[in-house]
């Protein structure tokens, strides 16, 4: 049986080469301020290694391959386990969460063709970065956003600040939990972004079986609403890459500051995206959704952490299928 239930959060600091390491007191602040999502399992391991990573430079912003760096990491010991003969196997290794805030960054699907050089400078052109609802100020920067092919399905996305990716580490085989099937893993990740939505910001939201990701129903004849997206890659049952949630990035305006607006996000014409920010602007006004954002990003991330190491733990809590709470419904295709 998999150990009595834990949420930790560890913070993994990632200082610039021959920097010193300056943010220690703040790394001890963002982890007392998570370890309050921890349930009453004190004492006991976790099930689920939880590393939100930050950066030494302003906004704590983690590039994009040195996130994809260590996930490899991650996913190589994970398969060199796999590899051993059974009676050489030390214990298996325990599922493992990278959570972090990319520099900005348009990914790709992996059946992409090749951009044309009109559009490759289209996507990158300077980005400014504005975050004006952190607890703590964030300067305003500009980007040239990177380009990066990935393996994962799907077509062209955004990852950058104001979005908090969620990139388990997970043997779906693994002894120490119930296993999953490609479409239960992918449920999981969707069913626990939603709980997210409805526990700390009362955000309805729902899933379709024909676009993964998370929704946030639209009023009648407005275009639906992406908050989160969906890309997952397995090899030999072990996954990489997740699920990536909008929180307070921007998601209208011009280009210069709306990554968005320059491409047709995942290829879904006639949609648009949103964030928790946004929705949160519309139902409560300004000053509501600034106070339900100061729980920041690695608060989010050890409340996410929890809700997903239940799911490892109790299976039934991996899909919403059946839920009577509106707020976590699965539709067939379009909300009513």
């Amino acid at each position: 049986m998999p150990p009595p239930l834990r949420a930790p959060t560890r913070i993994f600091s990632i200082p610039q080469p021959g920097a010193p390491v300056r943010l220690r007191g703040a790394l001890r602040r963002i982890y007392s301020d998570a370890r309050r999502w921890s349930s009453s399992g004190r004492g006991h391991p976790p099930l689920l290694t939880h590393e939100h990573l930050v950066d030494s430079g302003p906004g704590a912003f983690v590039p994009y391959d040195t996130a994809h760096a260590a996930q490899d990491d991650l996913r190589a010991r994970l398969l060199a386990w796999k590899n051993l003969p059974d009676d050489q196997r030390p214990d298996p290794p325990r599922p493992h969460l990278l959570t972090f805030e990319a520099t900005p960054t348009i990914t790709l699907g992996r059946r992409q063709s090749a951009l044309k050089p009109t559009q490759s400078s289209r996507l990158q052109a300077p980005l400014r970065v504005v975050l004006p609802r952190r607890p703590t100020p964030v300067p305003e920067a500009s980007f040239a956003p990177d380009i990066r092919q990935t393996s994962r399905g799907g077509l062209t996305t955004y990852h950058g600040p104001g979005q908090l990716v969620f990139w388990p580490v997970v043997d779906m085989h693994s002894p120490l939990h119930a296993r999953y099937s490609v479409l239960s893993y992918a449920a999981h990740l969707e069913a626990t972004t939603r709980r997210l939505l409805a526990d700390v910001f009362g955000l309805a939201s729902y899933t379709t079986r024909d676009e993964p990701g998370v929704w946030v129903p639209a009023p009648a004849g407005q275009p639906e609403r992406k908050i989160a997206a969906l890309g997952v890659h397995h090899r030999r049952h072990v996954t990489s890459l997740g699920i990536a949630l909008n929180v307070d990035i921007p998601v209208t305006g011009p280009e210069d500051v709306n990554p968005w607006a320059r491409f047709v996000p995942c290829g879904l014409d006639g949609k648009r995206v949103t964030s928790v920010a946004t929705e949160l602007q519309q139902q409560l006004g300004e000053n509501g959704a600034d106070e339900l954002l100061r729980l920041g990003m690695a608060g989010l991330a050890a409340r996410w952490a929890m809700l997903f190491e239940e799911g490892l733990v109790d299976a039934t809590k991996r899909e919403v299928n059946g839920e009577t709470d509106v707020s976590l419904r699965r539709v067939k295709k379009d909300v009513s």
